[in-house]
């Protein structure tokens, strides 16, 4: 498989992230499946906070732990990302029945730079609560699978350090770069697996730092407990 097009042609648009994992490039997937795909995404994303409305219910209560204080302002930042990218993506739809008048150049860089960041930080999100997936706490219960699964997601994701720089994701989510340059010679495998590399890099950074300050509140005489009702029941985002 290979992207259509004109060898290293650009075009100024943006990336999103399937549940913030998987991008959903317009020229990998085409302009009306990308749009209805992106709004599986938000309708999912605003239905995860709605099942989580305890969270929110939670934010003005108890003490803030480095821990909480990390998830709360990554939970805070992410959802004011996506409301902007929802806003963006439909000032920019061709294809989606309702529309909203604005900007169109305005949009689209924002459209650009915010998927960049709803990419990254859902991918930080998620590897903060990974410990908190039923699926993931089986799979590591066996300490052998578990450091296998640690050594690969690791390698990977140090790959991903060469992709993050490769790709501009930096350049982009500030954007310094305002168009996305695609080689359109490119399998589509390779590009999906480079995503995938930035995504585990992501994550692996959100699991080790929600790790360390909970080591942290633990050597600094935090009550367990406290951590675990604050982070573990309230934080389930």
């Amino acid at each position: 498989l290979r992207l259509p097009g004109p060898e290293g042609a650009a075009f100024p648009g943006g990336r999103l992230s399937l549940c913030g994992k998987e991008p959903l490039h317009r020229p990998v997937m085409g302009g009306k499946l990308h749009e209805w795909l992106g709004l599986a995404m938000f309708l999912l994303f605003f239905l995860h906070h709605l099942l989580n409305a305890s969270w929110h219910r939670a934010l003005g209560k108890g003490s803030y732990t480095a821990n909480r204080i990390l998830g709360t302002v990554t939970n805070l930042l992410l959802l004011l990302a996506m409301v902007f990218l929802a806003v963006s993506s439909v000032i920019l739809s061709g294809y989606v029945p309702w529309n909203i008048k604005g900007s169109m150049a305005v949009a689209r860089l924002m459209h650009l730079a915010l998927s960049y960041w709803v990419f990254v930080l859902a991918s930080f999100h998620l590897g903060i609560y990974w410990n908190r997936i039923p699926v993931a706490r089986k799979v590591t219960a066996d300490k052998k699978i578990s450091a296998l699964l640690r050594l690969t997601f690791l390698l990977y994701a140090a790959y991903g350090v060469h992709v993050f720089i490769k790709r501009q994701f930096a350049l982009s989510m500030f954007l310094q770069v305002q168009f996305a340059f695609l080689d359109y010679g490119e399998p589509v495998v390779l590009f999906f697996m480079e995503y995938f590399a930035v995504m585990c890099l992501s994550a692996v950074i959100g699991y080790y730092m929600s790790a360390l300050l909970h080591r942290l509140n633990r050597s600094r005489g935090h009550s367990p407990g406290r951590v675990k009702k604050y982070i573990f029941e309230k934080e389930e985002l």
